[in-house]
Order: structure tokens, then C-alpha cells, then sequence
């Protein structure tokens, strides 16, 4: 489609994080070298991240290029602004 961009992106943890994506949602791909579990099914916002653990994520940016903010849920990690931005063209 006209204007979709999309990313193929891995995120791995050494601790425990939950990750979320602002502004468009992602399709969890693979987990831990394997297909995706049950609970990833569908489309997501945040994943669960345990320690040592790899997730491979899909997603789709159709809402404008530009910046986009990717951060951890947990209430300590964003206190220490655990995030990262980066920018679609």
C-alpha cells in the first residue's frame, strides 16, 4: 500500500521488560528462536520480555513518517528513561 513502511526489529532483555511501541502496533514474529507463543498472538503494543529471552516483532508504520518512541514498562526503568526514539522516512 501507497505510504506503508515497514521493520523487522529483534529486541533481546537481560532482565525482565515489558516493551512498548508507540503509535503503531507490531506482530510478534518469533520468540526465544521459535514460532511465536499463544499469548503473542494478534496484534500488540507492548512485549513481554523475560530475562535472556529474543522476540523478532513486525510492524507497520502508516500513521506519518517521522520520530517514534520505543520504551520499557516497568515503573523503575521509565523513572531511569529506559526509552529510545528513533525516526521512518
Amino acid at each position: 500500500m501507497r505510504g506503508r513502511r515497514g521493520l523487522r526489529r529483534r529486541f533481546t532483555s537481560d532482565l525482565h521488560h515489558p516493551v512498548h511501541l508507540h503509535l503503531d502496533p507490531f506482530q510478534v514474529l518469533v520468540r526465544r528462536g521459535s514460532g511465536p507463543g499463544p499469548h503473542d498472538a494478534g496484534w500488540k503494543d507492548t512485549v513481554d520480555l523475560s530475562p535472556s529471552e529474543s522476540v523478532d516483532v513486525a510492524v507497520r508504520f502508516t500513521d506519518y513518517p517521522g520520530r517514534y518512541l520505543l520504551h520499557c514498562h516497568n515503573l523503575e526503568h521509565e523513572d531511569m528513561a529506559m526509552m529510545a526514539t528513533f525516526r521512518t522516512t
